[in-house]
């Protein structure tokens, strides 16, 4: 986007990104069944803060190192050609995970708006869009998300407090006491706190180094955009989420007994609604979808032509080969996460939680210690990012198979990070950084979007009055977001009686 981005395009972006099948549907589904308190307090809020950490930390850091993709810093931190190439293969795993999540919603979404059959609208959607990123690109699909954002805040302004209001207050309190422990973060479920606390990891971790979430801030313009976007885009992300979860939680008083569960605010959509607010409802579901996906399409294009391809082969690309073979990544990519959407291997929400595993244990650990340790070096990223994901993997498949238990509240995320930390600690300790990583260290701490920014501004004339006026809009917007926040908040606090 040649930095161009806006405030209202990096907030449209990131929003749009945030919102996505696993929200609307998968997570949507689990508030339906078990009831919102689960996912919303710890799994949102966690969430919430790793959005946070990926725009303010994350993002502002790659960018002021001249980042154009999540693996170029892993590039320009370590030299490595073999950090790079595990970097991007988790990255593309990840977001293959992440891929298969769109397409299941898509077609649920189409097969029950239309009664076409499931697997042909995956294999029509999987087409259609092939077309719209291979054509948009990414600012099309920045421009594209920004208009979409608009259409989804009709389901968390207009739609979701029909529902509620169709349900009620009341009745929706009331079912704690035909579905016990409905209104609690256990959950019907009765789920532990430890299980609470590892969802609140993991979003954090999974959000806080998404490449879909941390490349939002590449195309801004500078610094305040990036400021006023974590302010207001970070806002509106827990917004939409947590009135679609609470009116869940209406249609369980509405229309108890909806099966699959993924499926409850389509009906209440199609059945609660009027038939042109639940076209609106619909299509800001597919907005969601279509948002998120063309993002995961464009990243994992670019991932497998500008930095697998280029660097498994150390071949250059001039930009019309490297288009070319975007597009060519993209169909490849397609075809995979088609064919796994059609198997649907489990429920959404499920699947975003291994997909979002697999980023926290591989990339996490080792991109902040990166920014924060001296002492960080290529074989203790490459020992860190490894040990993680296959840890990850053999953790689970041992606890499925009935091998090997764990006590309650513990599961094989968090013994997995730990042994990514523990190997990135145990490898950097015994072994040394070379010249290359020393010195990128140094020019790395030298380096921050403040200090660009504010060398741009006082190049223009009347820099510093400008600077003054755009720090005086940052605080206005503070101020009233925290307003807002508090005023909504404490609204649905009161009227639930939480």
């Amino acid at each position: 986007m040649g930095g161009r981005g806006s405030t209202i395009l990096i907030v449209g972006t990131l929003a749009a990104t945030y919102l996505s099948a696993a929200t609307l549907l998968g997570i949507a589904g689990q508030s339906y069944k078990e009831g919102p308190l689960v996912i919303a307090t710890l799994g949102s809020f966690g969430a919430w803060i790793g959005t946070l950490i990926a725009v303010v930390y994350m993002g502002r850091k790659m960018k002021a190192l001249g980042c154009k993709t999540m693996p170029d810093f892993f590039d320009k931190r370590f030299n490595s050609k073999w950090v790079s190439i595990i970097a991007i293969i988790i990255m593309i795993v990840g977001l293959v995970g992440y891929g298969v999540i769109q397409f299941i919603g898509a077609g649920l979404v189409l097969s029950e708006i239309t009664g076409i059959n499931f697997q042909l609208l995956i294999v029509l959607f999987t087409i259609a869009l092939i077309a719209f990123t291979a054509f948009g690109g990414m600012y099309g699909v920045v421009i594209t998300d920004t208009l979409m954002f608009f259409t989804m805040l009709a389901i968390s302004i207009v739609i979701a407090p029909i529902i509620i209001g169709q349900a009620g207050f009341e009745q929706m309190k009331g079912l704690s006491e035909t579905m016990p422990n409905y209104w609690t973060i256990g959950g019907t479920e009765n789920r532990s706190i430890g299980w609470s606390i590892s969802q609140f990891l993991v979003w954090i971790m999974f959000f806080a180094c998404m490449p879909a979430l941390v490349s939002r801030v590449f195309p801004a313009k500078n610094d305040f955009v990036i400021l006023k976007a974590a302010i207001i885009g970070v806002f509106f992300a827990p917004f939409m989420q947590l009135t679609v979860f609470i009116a869940a939680g209406g249609m369980q008083v509405l229309q108890p007994g909806i099966t699959p569960t993924d499926n409850a605010m389509i009906v209440g959509f199609m059945e609660f609604t009027p038939p042109a607010v639940a076209g609106v409802g619909l299509a800001a579901l597919m907005a969601s979808i279509m948002s998120t996906a063309s993002t995961l399409f464009v990243l994992v294009g670019f991932a497998l032509s500008r930095d697998l391809y280029e660097r498994l082969f150390e071949k250059e690309l001039n930009e019309k080969q490297s288009l070319t073979a975007a597009r060519i990544g993209q169909i490849i990519v397609a075809v995979v996460i088609c064919a796994i959407a059609l198997a649907r291997p489990s429920a959404i929400y499920w699947i975003s939680i291994y997909a979002g595993s697999i980023f926290a244990v591989g990339w996490l650990p080792t991109i902040v210690a990166s920014f924060e340790w001296k002492k960080m070096n290529s074989r203790a990223a490459m020992i860190s990012m490894v040990s993680g994901v296959v840890s990850f993997l053999l953790f689970g498949e041992l606890i499925r198979t009935g091998i090997m238990t764990l006590p309650t509240g513990v599961d094989e995320l968090m013994l997995a990070l730990l042994v990514s930390v523990l190997s990135l600690i145990g490898a950097g300790i015994v072994t040394k950084p070379n010249a290359h990583e020393l010195n990128y260290y140094t020019e790395m701490k030298r380096s921050s979007m403040a200090s660009i920014t504010i060398k741009e501004f006082l190049k223009q004339p009347n820099g510093l009055q400008k600077i003054k006026k755009q720090y005086k809009q940052l605080i206005t917007v503070s101020v009233l977001f925290t307003f807002i926040s508090v005023v909504v908040w404490g609204y649905f606090f009161i009227k639930l009686g939480l």
